[in-house]
């Protein structure tokens, strides 16, 4: 990582980005160490 822990949260960022791009703001909602995993009707999510 370069410099350091100084650029700990943009890499993290960028990796979680990468990672979930398909299902970013389709279902899933991600600031900095927060993901929000959401449905758009009760009957769309799962378990219900």
């Amino acid at each position: 990582m370069p410099f350091g822990l100084s650029n700990a949260p943009a890499v993290f960022q960028a990796l979680i980005n990468d990672v979930l791009n398909d299902m970013l703001n389709t279902f899933i909602f991600v600031y900095l160490d927060d993901i929000l995993v959401f449905s758009r009707s009760p009957h769309e999510h799962p378990g219900s």
